[in-house]
């Protein structure tokens, strides 16, 4: 059935055809929905029915109400918020009431020719040592968004949460720590690529999801080629695994609790690597690069998944 439709995207990709599959699929979506509504439901009651086949009726609305178009580019920047918005919101719920929550914006004095994909993981590394110095632990909760200024180039937002009474350098600024002996040295910049700019924060997930909305599907391919444009640490295992759960497709969500450890599985599909148990994906490439795809399975979920702390029943021994 793959291969019949990868020939329809070939052969009869007509723009008389694409109208149609379009009308058929706008069509057939509150029916779909239905579907779906009645397959989760003979799924708790213990009812698997897994189809893979046309069975009757148009191929054409058939092969419209099973695929989806997904394209690449919005997909990175919803995994983006998403990411992003939970660890940020983890890393703020686990200080105390004192933390004191810093941000800092790290800008590039010249072009884009003048980036490099290891300098904020270098800023971040001199924030460690920093922490380390006044703290003597290196573990450090952070996070960070990539933006794009007016003039093209790349800059960092990054917020970072410390014990109350902290205050970590100014990113373009030498810093000074005091070795066992009390004797004072100096470090270079953290941030050595430009200027820097430090301010206290009162609201650090707004801040951070402000310009996270500012990342669209259609700038997110003028950063530099290879750049990450979000990252987060210092999460603990229950933020971790929150995180990790969010960001799995529904049909993973729907068979995993949060201590689960299901990870992508050579070939496609989630693996948990603790049970062995392997979840086989629900759609698979039509063909012509992976934008369109096509449901080759629908999995029974085990539970309604209504947020990240969702968990299986205990199974029962016999």
């Amino acid at each position: 059935m793959v291969a019949a439709v990868s020939n329809l995207l070939h052969f009869d990709s007509t723009p008389r055809m694409v109208r149609a599959a379009h009308r058929l699929h706008a069509q057939s979506c509150a029916r779909f929905e239905a579907q779906r509504v009645q397959q989760e439901a003979r799924s708790a009651s213990g009812l698997v029915s897994v189809s893979t086949t046309c069975t009757g009726g148009s191929f054409l609305a058939w092969y419209a109400e099973n695929t989806v178009q997904i394209d690449p580019k919005q997909a990175r920047v919803t995994r983006l918020r998403k990411g992003l918005g939970i660890a940020a919101k983890q890393l703020h719920n686990q200080g105390p009431k004192n933390q004191q929550i810093w941000m800092q914006t790290l800008t590039y004095a010249g072009d884009n020719r003048d980036w490099k994909p290891e300098h904020i993981s270098r800023y971040l590394d001199a924030l460690r040592k920093w922490h380390y110095s006044r703290t003597g632990s290196k573990k450090v909760r952070y996070a960070w968004v990539a933006e794009l200024q007016q003039r093209g180039v790349i800059h960092y937002h990054v917020i970072v949460w410390l014990e109350g009474g902290l205050t970590p350098p100014k990113g373009d600024m030498p810093w000074k720590s005091k070795d066992r002996k009390g004797v004072t040295q100096w470090h270079p910049a953290m941030w050595p690529h430009g200027m820097s700019n430090r301010l206290k924060s009162t609201a650090p997930v707004a801040y951070l999801m402000k310009y996270a909305s500012k990342i669209e599907s259609k700038n997110v391919g003028s950063f530099p080629h290879g750049a990450r444009i979000h990252g987060a640490g210092g999460l603990d295992e229950s933020g971790r695994c929150i995180r990790r759960w969010v960001l799995w497709p529904a049909y993973v969500q729907g068979n995993a609790s949060v201590a689960d450890r299901f990870k992508p599985a050579p070939g496609g599909g989630f693996i948990n690597h603790e049970t062995g148990e392997l979840l086989l994906p629900e759609f698979a490439p039509t063909g012509g690069g992976f934008s369109r795809f096509i449901r080759i399975r629908t999995t029974p979920r085990k539970i309604d998944p209504s947020g990240p702390f969702s968990w299986l029943p205990s199974p029962t021994i016999h």
